[in-house]
């Protein structure tokens, strides 16, 4: 099978209820369109000249936020953009695989620039009871986040929203035996997450621009953008975008006129159509 049809697919989002687990929601395919569409809070779209930003006054630190490589390790991807992010002056922070926890994602706010290369999901059931919106996957299992964090307050944080056990199915597999990672809601971000400044957010996963909930509760904190796919995202083809906007970053200086070019020289998803959308703080 083709390395990206066994990316992101269909992801399951489930949540353990007071007798036993049940369906939240199921992912599916992307929007089959081809053109490069933009969100904003305010001003022109990153896909017209005119529009521009400057990383003056972004903190030169950034996260890389690997949750992703515990299913589908890239260590190359993550060192180039490593390598490239340091090249312009960028501290360079990573966390990888399990060790992807909940405290880089509380403490993004230290970072001008957050990439976060991890599984999404998407909760559009407004009858679900759970936050509505774009879920991220942290690398760890919910088992290990009772270990690191206790039994009672992860318990707690599931019943508030904050967090929801998440599963990735296989081919064949019942879901009551498959891992259960421990994925964060729009809510985590918005009560739990620290302030940020002018913080750049590209998230890699599927359906993080689903609908514009999270995009809205990363401005609200106060990052300058947030960037994230429409619809299901293959993750070999998330990390060619990914990799050619941070090189189009290093030249241009400009986050908008690098998703241009991004844009521009890789496209949507060949295979599930889904395209890259921005949301700019006004």
């Amino acid at each position: 099978m083709d390395k990206r049809r066994t990316a992101y697919t269909v992801i399951l989002l489930i949540v353990v209820m007071m007798v036993g687990a049940s369906l939240l929601l199921r992912g599916g395919g992307g929007n089959p369109g081809n053109t490069h569409r933009t969100t904003t809070s305010g001003g022109p779209p990153a896909g017209a000249t005119t529009a521009s930003m400057s990383l003056s006054g972004v903190p030169h630190k950034a996260l890389i936020y690997d949750s992703l490589a515990r299913e589908f390790p890239d260590p190359q991807e993550v060192s180039m953009l490593r390598e490239i992010l340091e090249r312009m002056g960028f501290k360079v922070t990573v966390y990888y695989g399990a060790n992807a926890t909940l405290d880089p994602l509380v403490s993004m706010g230290q970072y001008g620039l957050v990439i976060i290369r991890a599984h999404g999901a998407y909760n559009g059931d407004p009858n679900s009871g759970r936050p509505l919106g774009a879920y991220v996957y942290t690398g760890m299992y919910v088992i290990e986040a009772e270990a690191v964090y206790g039994v009672k307050n992860i318990e707690d944080g599931i019943r508030k929203g904050y967090y929801a056990p998440a599963v990735i199915p296989r081919p064949g597999v019942p879901l009551q035996e498959l891992p259960k990672y421990l994925a964060v809601s729009p809510k985590f971000f918005k009560d739990l997450a620290g302030e940020m400044n002018k913080t750049i957010v590209f998230f890699t996963g599927c359906f993080g621009f689903q609908d514009d909930r999270l995009a809205k509760v990363i401005i609200s904190k106060g990052a300058s953008t947030y960037i994230a796919w429409d619809g299901n995202v293959t993750w070999i083809h998330s990390d060619e975008f990914l990799l050619e906007w941070v090189r189009d970053l290093a030249q241009t200086g400009d986050p908008l006129r690098a998703l241009e070019t991004a844009n521009q020289t890789i496209g949507p998803d060949p295979d599930t159509g889904a395209v890259v959308k921005i949301m700019v703080r006004g």
